[in-house]
């Protein structure tokens, strides 16, 4: 995948309208038998093995095949994201007055014509499709709702190594006035990094309305792999860029204008915006309730709102702020 590399793109993808540049985590499960605990609802170990045989039985040699490959914890993550997900959107969508019926959702899964994502996890059958879309549908139903009035306001530099953007996103957490402190510095080295950066995501990029700054909260360190030009983060190209930055306010009860260059897009494309923008709202809610999840499954990474085997393996990393005693 292509990386962003020079400023000009950079400026782009970040600032479309504004020309400023601008964890999800895990812990173990409380209980031995829980895969996921969200809120006040287990999701059980022997559950989730129960969906992945009786997704499997069907598929005998295959089901062998995976065994002796040891891909079925392939089948698990893939599994346990799908039940997270729903079960975040559910919870949301019942807070936010938002309702997609099933008949909808029939007719998304008979446009496939009984066939199966390509993308589709092993033991992915009708009931998980069927799971997907419905989550897929509310993650939609609720960023329209708040497309036109979530913005952040927050500083931020890029550089380009995950380890570094560790080393930064650590530093910014140490408050405020290490952020800026970071910012100053890396603009008198003559590296791109802003401050008060205010964002709408009704006027963002693509690429940027689809990343993780949306799903950040205020006094929260996010970074992430910036995307390229298809959109996708990917976080072990060697010239890949990221972005850090220190959210000190995320609003949702300013009405902003849309981006008057968004209908060119089409509706499908503003769909899935919109979807990301759910599915971060998804994970907000998250830290709200609470979550742990069984570490044999792996951990939480918000940038596509799935579980990945490892904290290593995460394209999005959050720490929160040591805020300033009043």
């Amino acid at each position: 995948m292509k990386a962003i590399s020079r400023s000009s793109r950079l400026v782009a993808a970040l600032a479309a309208t504004t020309g400023l540049l601008l964890t999800g985590c895990s812990t173990g499960a409380g209980q031995p038998n829980a895969a996921a605990i969200i809120g006040d609802k287990v999701i059980s170990v022997a559950e989730v093995q129960r969906r992945i045989d009786g997704g499997l039985a069907a598929q005998d040699p295959t089901y062998l095949r995976l065994q002796a490959q040891n891909k079925l914890d392939l089948a698990g993550r893939g599994l346990l994201s799908v039940l997270i997900r729903l079960e975040l959107l559910e919870r949301l969508a019942q807070r936010e007055g938002v309702q997609v019926d099933n008949s909808a959702v029939d007719s998304v899964i008979a446009s496939f014509g009984g066939s199966l994502p390509e993308n589709a996890f092993p033991a992915y059958d009708e009931q998980v499709l069927r799971e997907r879309i419905r989550g897929d549908m509310l993650a939609s139903e609720i960023g329209k709702k708040y497309a036109n009035r979530t913005s952040v306001s927050f500083d931020l530099v890029v550089t380009d190594s995950r380890e570094d953007a560790v080393a930064k996103a650590k530093q910014m957490a140490k408050g405020p006035a290490a952020a800026a402190q970071l910012v100053k510095d890396e603009l008198a080295k003559k590296r791109q990094a802003g401050k008060n950066a205010d964002f709408a995501f009704s006027r963002a990029s693509s690429a940027i309305a689809a990343s993780p700054i949306f799903a950040t909260g205020a006094n929260t360190v996010v970074a992430f792999p910036l995307p390229d030009e298809s959109g996708q983060m990917e976080q072990t190209t060697p010239t890949s860029q990221w972005l850090v930055a220190y959210v000190h306010k995320r609003d949702t009860s300013t009405t902003t204008p849309p981006n008057p260059q968004a209908g060119q897009a089409g509706a499908s494309a503003q769909a899935k915006l919109n979807g990301a923008l759910g599915r971060g709202m998804a994970s907000l809610l998250r830290e709200e309730i609470g979550m742990q999840v069984n570490p044999r499954y792996g951990t939480w990474d918000l940038t596509n709102a799935q579980l990945v085997p490892s904290a290593l393996e995460q394209a999005t990393l959050q720490l929160k702020a040591t805020t300033p005693r009043s």
